[in-house]
């Protein structure tokens, strides 16, 4: 069988009309093309070019050889264009396994400019509170509070300190006393997170005369995502991310409770398998993401 390499290059003399011009456009010497040319009709025992001292043209199965071959080396070709201009474009998916607060207040505020800006990227966000391995699970990274993370993983900070804070609507504390002290939490309806069905839900914590206080709620309701949307229905008091509802305290839907003791934990960090060649896209998102 000929070497591909040499069909190529007949192809290209004869779409050229020239060694000369040959040789230009793929950077190989004119005796170079010659002997390739040589011992690829050696090969074929066939002569495939007429060549004078001025012009090269096809023989009749030289013609019939390129008729046959072009069209599908030129296909070829387009299909490596076209994968070099998505390369240009970027192009990829990216999974991102991530809680309700990492995504509303830093992942979707921080992809948002680089998404427009490379439409070709696909971004896969699932929203979870398990600590999920993303290995097992097919995801590219995982967002969470604190850069501690498992043997083999790399964390980059994604933002800043985050702080978690109290609040109800002013239709829920209506014709309610407002809470001046924690344990006056306990005559209140709470909303709290259960990330696991299988285990308690979430102790509060609280930051009191520079020390941690622990506070465990006698919740009404119990979630596993968003207690948000429940706070916002008038139903009790959530703990929730302080950027998460500012907006609304400063609206006046929703009202701070105990601010003074307002907890501040690490910032989140985005965390993934330490191994090389992560496609483009992932850089990209990665890069957009990092503090």
């Amino acid at each position: 069988m000929p070497h591909f390499d040499d069909l190529y290059l007949f192809l290209t003399i004869v779409q050229t009309g020239s060694f000369t011009k040959a040789g230009e456009k793929l950077g190989v010497s004119k005796s170079a093309l010659s002997q390739s040319i040589s011992h690829l009709e050696n090969r074929l025992n066939i002569r495939l070019l007429n060549r004078t001292t001025r012009s090269v043209s096809p023989t009749p199965e030289g013609l019939s050889l390129y008729n046959d071959l072009a069209p599908h080396y030129f296909a070829i070709g387009e299909g490596l264009a076209k994968l070099t201009e998505h390369q240009a474009h970027i192009t990829g998916t990216v999974r991102i396994n991530a809680n309700e607060l990492a995504i509303q207040t830093v992942i979707l505020p921080k992809l948002a400019p680089i998404l427009s800006q490379n439409p070709h990227i696909v971004v896969e966000i699932y929203s979870d509170n398990r600590f999920v391995d993303i290995v097992a699970e097919g995801f590219d990274m995982r967002v969470r509070l604190g850069g501690t993370v498992a043997s083999g993983m790399i964390a980059v900070k994604i933002s800043q300190m985050v702080q978690i804070t109290l609040v109800a609507t002013p239709n829920y504390l209506k014709n309610k006393d407002i809470p001046k002290t924690i344990s006056d939490l306990n005559h209140h309806h709470l909303i709290n997170l259960q990330l696991d069905k299988n285990k308690p839900p979430m102790d509060w914590e609280f930051w009191v005369n520079d020390k941690v206080v622990s506070y465990t709620p006698k919740s009404q309701i119990l979630m596993n995502g968003n207690l948000l949307d429940a706070i916002l229905q008038d139903l009790g008091i959530g703990l929730v991310g302080l950027s998460q509802v500012e907006r609304f305290i400063k609206t006046g839907e929703l009202v701070e409770i105990l601010p003074e003791f307002r907890m501040t934990y690490e910032p989140f960090y985005a965390y993934y398998p330490s191994r090389k060649h992560h496609s483009k896209a992932f850089e990209v998102v990665l890069n957009a993401l990092r503090e």
